[in-house]
């Protein structure tokens, strides 16, 4: 039998999956520089607490989880990064990933378009899109989604940091149990630390 940990990984990948679908769909057009992944005056910036444990480092990007969080000792292949919470206790390791865009850059229009449709393919329910945020400089689209696999259900909470040219997708995955206040609080306590390296 599967562990806690490794069950809820895998069931958070299905959101990757959808994320990835979003993000190769060939009929999203090539973004123009000065797209919208510029912050405009609407977005707020984030004013979260940052977090204050292990740094965990991608392709062109760090961020800092919080104290408890750190790399899986699994092997979770198609991840760019990946921490999980290894002291949950509620049988759902809350986790944080990141996938690299495969068509390079895609904008907020495109993300909130597209994402719900398919979302609801990749069997999300509860799907939202959020008020965009500023992460590390760079506006983000925000979706929410609860989503079930394997009889686990767990809410995700997507964001879309993007430099110049790439975007990277960075899904937080929570048990269903933990209330939407504190999902925002550890996820910006986080997004507050990326830094593109």
């Amino acid at each position: 039998m599967p562990t806690p940990l490794r069950t809820s990984l895998r069931t958070a990948a299905v959101l990757v999956v959808a994320g990835s679908l979003l993000t190769g769909c060939s009929l999203l057009p090539t973004p123009t520089p000065g797209s919208d992944s510029q912050p405009s005056s609407q977005a707020p910036a984030l004013d979260a607490a940052p977090a204050t444990g292990e740094t965990i480092s991608g392709e062109a990007y760090t961020y800092v989880v919080p104290e408890g969080w750190a790399v899986p000792p699994q092997d979770f292949p198609g991840f760019d990064s990946l921490a999980a919470n290894l002291q949950d206790a509620d049988g759902f390791a809350d986790n944080v990933n990141v996938i690299k865009s495969p068509v390079g850059l895609v904008t907020n229009d495109q993300v909130e378009s597209e994402g719900v449709t398919e979302l609801e393919t990749a069997g999300a329910t509860d799907i939202a899109v959020n008020e965009r945020v500023v992460v590390a400089d760079s506006e983000s689209a925000h979706l929410t989604a609860t989503m079930s696999s394997e009889g686990v259900s767990y809410v995700a909470e997507q964001y879309y940091a993007s430099t110049d040219d790439q975007t990277y997708i960075v899904t937080f995955s929570f048990s269903d149990t933990v209330p939407a206040a504190e999902r925002q609080e550890i996820a910006e306590s986080i997004l507050v630390t990326w830094t593109w390296s």
